[in-house]
């Protein structure tokens, strides 16, 4: 088995501010207007709104692959930082993909630099659905796109 890389980080300078953008971020039943992989999210088991703890279940579709992911939230900052886990429960827990948004204001007070990271340990686990050839850059761009949508919803409302 060849092992892929598992973390990938990149930003994107958004003319609007971080608690702005964050709020498009962390609506989680938005995330299928941005990602080109999750198709729609919704809130779950008693959740209705972003907070530490809250879950929320992923319909996710990369090629013909199709899946759902229930997803658990685990730092949710407003204007700061927005963070899950999926799938929730996993056992080993450090086997599930960390997804991460970080927003600071831009250099010059004018917007704000959206960061989004993955952690995916489970591109290196041999027999995970989620570990095919060339996943790490399918990834990759759907993040590259998710910024780009995320920068034209927030800019362009």
């Amino acid at each position: 088995m060849v092992t892929q890389p598992l973390d990938f980080s990149t930003s994107i300078e958004i003319a609007a501010p971080p608690t702005a953008v964050w709020a498009l971020v962390a609506e989680v039943t938005r995330m299928g207007e941005w990602s080109p992989e999750c198709v729609r999210a919704e809130w779950h088991d008693g959740s209705d709104r972003p907070a530490a703890g809250a879950l929320f279940v992923g319909h996710n579709r990369a090629g013909t692959f199709e899946w759902s992911v229930p997803s658990q939230v685990t730092e949710c900052v407003e204007g700061s930082v927005f963070a899950f886990v999926a799938p929730a429960e996993m056992d080993p827990p450090e086997q599930r993909t960390t997804w991460r948004y970080e927003f600071a204001p831009s250099d010059d007070g004018s917007g704000c630099i959206l960061t989004e990271s993955f952690h995916a340990p489970l591109l290196n686990v041999e027999g995970a659905a989620s570990n095919f050839e060339g996943r790490y850059e399918m990834l990759c761009a759907a993040v590259e796109q998710t910024l780009a949508n995320i920068k034209a919803a927030a800019e362009h409302p």
